[in-house]
């Protein structure tokens, strides 16, 4: 009886010092997944600026889509609040990041090395269901220089 209560009591001191290495592991999981989610967007806009004209019309502008991946909390992957491209959620001025929480407050925000300045046109892209999420990323001739518009489709 007593050798049952203390592997019990070492079984769950060994869980409790491994359990915030697992949720350290979970959380960087996934911010290396979104770091890739954010190469593909700065290389699609580089794709668009480098290799296409500029046009003054959204609906005859080259495009590029990118899809962005969010895991649904699992033992592998942390719980995410949000993702946003073009800033944070409550901001209504686009900026080039893409900004990312997790449940429980942690919040990073991510600067995209664009070529050109980037637009949304009602604010930040928000996402914040899991899944697979589909950007439009155009190429639009503003005034006179070139910008990138991302929305969500």
């Amino acid at each position: 009886m007593i050798r049952l209560l203390l592997a019990a009591a070492v079984t769950a001191a060994l869980l409790a010092t491994a359990l915030p290495a697992v949720e350290d592991a979970r959380t960087e999981r996934v911010a290396a997944s979104l770091d890739a989610d954010a190469e593909r967007v700065v290389r699609a806009t580089e794709s668009l600026a480098y290799g296409e004209d500029p046009t003054q019309s959204l609906s005859t502008a080259p495009r590029r889509t990118v899809r962005l991946s969010l895991p649904a909390r699992s033992w592998t992957a942390a719980d995410l609040s949000y993702v946003a491209v073009g800033g944070r959620p409550e901001e209504t001025e686009s900026r080039p990041v893409l900004t990312y929480a997790f449940s429980g407050g942690r919040e990073t925000e991510r600067r995209l090395s664009l070529p050109v300045p980037l637009r949304t046109p009602d604010g930040p892209v928000v996402l914040r269901d899991s899944g697979t999420h589909t950007l439009s990323i155009s190429l639009l001739s503003e005034s006179e220089a070139p910008v990138v518009v991302v929305r969500s489709v």
